[in-house]
């Protein structure tokens, strides 16, 4: 794995963990750093994000909704 891969992945795992609180600090700490991340990962961004609200939609109707399962299986 190399560094630009490396970066990628711990940027867009912590992204995907990262309450509200924790990415509006790194926003505000690690201006730059944050906004370049982003700038070059910002589609998967989006991607996470989405998947986050999804699910915090989905656990909150409990009565009548059907648990899924989001986790992602990658074939190799």
């Amino acid at each position: 794995m190399t560094e630009k891969e490396l970066e990628k992945h711990n940027f867009l795992t912590w992204c995907r963990y990262a309450d509200a609180q924790e990415l509006e600090k790194a926003r505000g700490k690690n201006h730059q750093v944050w906004e370049r991340l982003y700038s070059e990962y910002a589609s998967e961004v989006e991607v996470i994000n989405k998947t986050k609200q999804m699910y915090e939609s989905i656990s909150q109707h409990e009565e009548g909704v059907q648990k899924f399962d989001l986790s992602l299986k990658i074939s190799i």
